[in-house]
């Protein structure tokens, strides 16, 4: 289905893929975790076929954070996770900050 924000119907583009990607950090960590995150944020936001990658921490509670990511195509998401975040050695900075598993998947408008 293609993306109905304002941004792609004013340009005509077709985005395909939007990713949401939900995090916990462990107690006392959120402001390491922040930091971390970021860094995520940039190296996937110079990748091939991003469009568009935010990062949220929730008002509520502090531990807890989401991307919400736009990519031109599902591969180049998963290239960007194989090359540039498991491959570079990023999710390992990642994976000790947690307080259980990410959450994540594919959503679609509707």
């Amino acid at each position: 289905r293609p993306c109905a924000c304002l941004g792609c119907l004013a340009t005509g583009r077709v985005v395909s893929v939007h990713v949401v990607i939900n995090f916990v950090a462990a107690d006392g960590k959120s402001w390491e975790r922040w930091a971390v995150l970021r860094e995520g944020r940039e190296i996937s936001c110079a990748a091939e076929g991003c469009e568009s990658f935010e990062l949220f921490q929730r008002g509520d509670d502090p531990n807890k954070f989401m991307f919400l990511e736009r990519w031109a195509s599902l591969e180049e998401h998963h290239h960007n996770m194989a090359t540039n975040i498991v491959a570079s050695g990023h999710l390992q900075k990642v994976l000790p900050l947690l307080n259980g598993p990410i959450d994540n998947g594919v959503v679609g408008l509707r």
